[in-house]
């Protein structure tokens, strides 16, 4: 996992990508009842990155099928596709609805890792006033 999205800060990441006592936030958000979270949208993002399934499972680590697996989970929460196969098998595209969802999410997690950084500063302002 070397090759990791830059774009998802690593205060969403996934729990086992956390250092244990490292301050952040795990994004989840669920629509429809499907869970999408850090995990999935980084390989989501990978896609849109690379423009392959193959490719981004590589740099996760995962397998093809696994891949795939977890991007059906996210497209069967939404109507409109997030995801386009290329003609002749030549890779796979984010539809402009699945590019406005990573932008959605992207934000969101920026958002709440910046309220995150003033939570702990908030936090360690009231344990340093309390000595």
């Amino acid at each position: 996992m070397k090759n990791r999205s830059l774009q998802i800060k690593r205060s969403s990441l996934p729990p086992k990508l956390m250092k244990e006592n490292e301050n952040g936030i795990r994004v989840k958000v669920y629509v429809q009842g499907h869970m999408i979270g850090a995990g999935k949208m980084e390989l989501f993002n990978l896609v849109f990155q690379e423009g392959s399934i193959k490719s981004a499972a590589k740099i996760m680590g995962m397998s093809s099928k696994r891949a795939n697996l977890l991007l059906k989970t996210i497209e069967e929460a939404f109507p409109i596709p997030i995801l386009e196969k290329q003609k002749g098998g030549k890779g796979t595209i984010v539809t402009s609805f699945g590019e406005e969802l990573l932008q959605k999410y992207l934000i969101l997690c920026d958002h709440l890792s910046k309220e995150s950084e003033n939570f702990v500063g908030w936090v360690a302002s009231k344990q340093l006033s309390r000595k």
